[in-house]
C-alpha cells in the first residue's frame, strides 16, 4: 500500500514565506516612507509623482477619459437598473462627466473657476486619485492577499474592537489612510467588504 507523506509542514512554510515576502512588498509600498530626490513619502506616492511628471499635461486628459468611462460603464452594462442607489449614483456620474468636461475645457460660469473650486477639485483631487487608485489596486493584492490582513485581525482585535467597534484587520485600512492616501484606505475597505469580511456597519465606520 502506498503511503502519502503529509504536506502540512511544507504548506505552512510556503504560507509563512508568502506572508513575509509578498506582504513585505505591500508594506513597503503603502506604509514605509522613502526619501527620493529630497521628497520623503511612501513608494506609491513616488510612483504617482513620477507618472504625473512623465505624462505632463496629458495626465488631465487621462483623468477626463477615466471619468467618462466610469460614468458610462453602468449604462453600458445595465447595472444602473440594479437598485435605486445605483440609479442615483449612475446619474450623479453623468453629472460628474459634465463637470469634468467643464473643468478640462475651462468652460462655464466664472464663479466655478475660482482657484478653490473646479481647478482645485480637478487638478488636486481628481488627477491624483485617478493615478493612485489604479496603482494602489495593483499593489493591494500584496497587502491583503497573503495573510497580513488576517494576522492584523488576530493581533489587533483587542485594541480595535473595544475602541473603534471594528475588527482588528481594520487597522490596515487606518494605517493606509494615515500614511498614504484616504482613497487607498477606502479601496481596501471596499475590497474587504465585498469579500464579506466586513459588515455594512463596520465598513461605514471604517470609511468615515
Amino acid at each position: 500500500m502506498e503511503i502519502t507523506q503529509p504536506t502540512t509542514g511544507k504548506s505552512s512554510f510556503q504560507a509563512a514565506l508568502q506572508l513575509i515576502l509578498f506582504s513585505g512588498i505591500g508594506i513597503l509600498f503603502f506604509f514605509i516612507p522613502v526619501e527620493i530626490y529630497g521628497k520623503n513619502t511612501i513608494l506609491l506616492d513616488h510612483l504617482v509623482s513620477w507618472c504625473r511628471t512623465m505624462l505632463s499635461d496629458s495626465v488631465r486628459l487621462y483623468a477626463l477619459v477615466l471619468i467618462i468611462a466610469g460614468g458610462f460603464y453602468p449604462f453600458v452594462t445595465g447595472n444602473w437598473r440594479s437598485s435605486k442607489t445605483q440609479m442615483v449614483l449612475s446619474f450623479l456620474k453623468m453629472l460628474g462627466i459634465v463637470t469634468a468636461l467643464m473643468a478640462y475645457l475651462s468652460v462655464g460660469p466664472a464663479a466655478l473657476f475660482e482657484k478653490d473650486m473646479l481647478p482645485f477639485l480637478f487638478d488636486k483631487l481628481v488627477v491624483p486619485v485617478g493615478l493612485i487608485v489604479p496603482f494602489g489596486a495593483i499593489f493591494l493584492a500584496f497587502l491583503i492577499g497573503y495573510g497580513l490582513l488576517e494576522l492584523a485581525g488576530v493581533l489587533l482585535q483587542p485594541v480595535m474592537k473595544p475602541v473603534f467597534k471594528t475588527p482588528g484587520k481594520s487597522a490596515i485600512d487606518a494605517v493606509a489612510s494615515f500614511v498614504g492616501s484616504y482613497s487607498i484606505g477606502l479601496l481596501i475597505t471596499n475590497k474587504v467588504y465585498l469579500a464579506g469580511q466586513y459588515s455594512a456597519k463596520e465598513a461605514a465606520i471604517i470609511a468615515t
